[in-house]
């Protein structure tokens, strides 16, 4: 029987169609192939997904409903794929709930984003660490482009493109790179920064470095000191926030309010800062105006008649 017509034929048909399509699908690969494992030693044939095999590798061990919930999203995938070859297979419903505390983001006020950014340039400068000159260029890209902290860390000297005025995104959260447009402001303070930080740059070196140029700063090390700059702007800290990813959702939120304000359609807008974050999908960038209605009421005022449509209600389990 030919390869492609096997189980590990058809995960490894999967996968290579899953990586053209520009995804990483590294978990899911795993989970697939595990999958591919179980049917071989319990004895199931080729040719078709039964619902046996699916329950007893899904709900046949003790495993946390997040990790069942993974596998069955993992194994939908490979089902339809299966039925798309012409094979006879079972598609697992994605029944398992996974319930997860609600702990609303936590967005600044201008007034607590002045005060952040004043205790951030105030720091002075230390032979011992280079945290004075990279932390106030790295927590303004953070917040004025709303990346990740994981996808700001990875950035290299090639990413950056000062005079195009762009970002290159590589190995995003959702397996997809993207090239993001930025502030001819921002784009003067990264072209400074270079200069001063990378004075003979190579194209692989670390943009925001720990003390060389090759060297990532570890996210637990950008938390720290994020937790310093907070209590010297005042700005109390507690369970759930505020952290370095709030800057994140002020850059969403600062984009709403502004395109409410000035009357901008954000039915249409909100595609585009889904690109622009690098969302799979449009459910993450709706929550944001959630939010920004809670935040700013006065100003999503304006825009709820023409817009309410779009504004999801909050969940019903949420504080």
């Amino acid at each position: 029987m030919p390869e492609e017509f096997t189980l590990p034929g058809l995960v490894a048909d999967l996968v290579a169609v899953r990586h053209v399509g520009g995804y990483r699908f590294t978990v899911p690969e795993r989970v697939l192939r595990q999958f591919a494992e179980h049917c071989r030693r319990e004895g199931y044939a080729d040719g078709s997904i039964t619902r046996e095999a699916l329950d007893g590798f899904l709900y046949g061990r003790h495993l946390r409903s997040s990790t069942v919930r993974r596998n069955e999203l993992a194994l939908r995938q490979l089902a339809e794929h299966a039925r798309a070859v012409g094979w006879e297979a079972h598609v697992p419903a994605a029944r398992t709930q996974v319930r997860a505390a609600h702990q609303p983001p936590y967005v600044f006020t201008d007034e607590e984003v002045r005060r952040l950014f004043a205790a951030i340039d105030g720091q002075r400068m230390s032979c011992y660490s280079s945290k004075a000159i990279v932390d106030p260029v790295l927590f303004r890209v953070l917040y004025d482009t709303g990346l990740r902290i994981s996808e700001a860390l990875k950035l290299t000297v090639s990413d950056v493109d000062t005079r195009a005025g762009t970002l290159r995104i590589r190995d995003s959260k959702n397996g997809a790179g993207r090239t993001i447009p930025i502030t001819s402001r921002l784009a003067g303070t990264l072209a400074a920064y270079l200069t001063a930080a990378h004075p003979a740059p190579e194209p692989s070196d670390i943009v925001f470095y720990s003390r060389a140029p090759g060297r990532q700063i570890n996210q637990a090390t950008i938390y720290l000191r994020f937790r310093g700059y907070l209590a010297d702007a005042g700005i109390p800290h507690f369970t759930g926030g505020p952290h370095p990813h709030s800057l994140r959702h002020g850059f969403a939120v600062a984009n709403l309010r502004r395109w409410a304000a000035t009357g901008q359609d954000l039915a249409v807008m909100l595609p585009y800062l889904a690109c622009y974050m690098g969302h799979a999908d449009l459910r993450g960038t709706q929550y944001y105006l959630r939010l920004t209605a809670d935040a700013y009421p006065d100003v999503i005022d304006k825009a709820q008649i023409r817009f309410g449509y779009v504004i999801p209600t909050p969940p019903k389990d949420a504080a």
